[in-house]
């Protein structure tokens, strides 16, 4: 049985990394005003064959909580969550954690939405622009990967070399970054998180190289609670 699963693991402990991001942005960049709070991610979306969908599942979650190259526990909280077809929905899910509740805390008017983090692992909160009044939030989930395919073929290679009656045959693996932005509407809040993200020059953009790495949209949440 074809099956996909998605992995995301994020730190336990604050990111220094997006918390560095986050002062660039907002103090540097002068993007103060669009981003309300930042959060990071390592990503893998595994396509995998299987006898059925929960023993792909349970197998590819033994082997990246034992393997260093996908999670520490000691360090990171992970969701491992399964599908039967690409970005589709999740039939199910284990770890310690929910991706899709999981944002940083906002400085966006209203605060933050419906099962928002403390802001402790992500980046945002006490900006002089906290209260601002936004059109509206969006929260944009950013994957970021290399060019060539070489690291995602050796994830492939690593974990058929340990799993036992699954078979992985791609992935995609990089990192999310998920923005959380005041935007009119979606497609605008697409075009501002790719300014902050795609270097172009010193003074434009941050988060990627497009050299020698690509991005896509993994997903954009309109917020609850926000104006229309």
């Amino acid at each position: 049985m074809k099956t996909f699963t998605e992995l995301w693991v994020r730190l336990k402990v604050i990111d220094l990394v997006a918390q560095t991001a986050w002062m660039t942005l907002t103090e540097k960049m002068d993007f103060s005003k669009d981003l309300c709070g930042m959060v990071r991610y390592s990503y893998w979306l595994i396509e995998a064959d299987g006898e059925n969908a929960k023993s792909v599942l349970g197998e590819i979650d033994r082997v990246v909580r034992l393997d260093s190259a996908f999670t520490n526990q000691n360090k990171h909280f992970y969701h491992l969550g399964l599908s039967v077809e690409p970005n589709g929905e999740v039939k199910e899910a284990v770890g310690n954690f929910d991706p899709g509740n999981d944002y940083p805390q906002s400085d966006c008017s209203g605060g933050a939405s419906d099962g928002a983090g403390s802001g402790s692992d992500g980046a945002g909160s006490g900006s002089d622009d906290a209260g601002r009044d936004c059109p509206g939030i969006f929260a944009c989930d950013l994957l970021v990967r290399e060019r060539t395919g070489d690291r995602e073929e050796g994830f492939v290679s690593r974990l058929n070399s340990r799993l036992d009656g699954v078979s992985v045959t791609s992935i995609k693996a990089g990192e999310i970054w998920r923005l959380i932005v005041c935007a009119p509407g979606e497609e605008e809040a697409r075009k501002k998180v790719e300014e902050m993200a795609v270097t172009r020059s010193r003074q434009e953009g941050l988060l990627l190289n497009p050299h020698y790495q690509r991005f896509e949209f993994a997903g954009v949440t309109k917020l609850d609670g926000r104006k229309e």
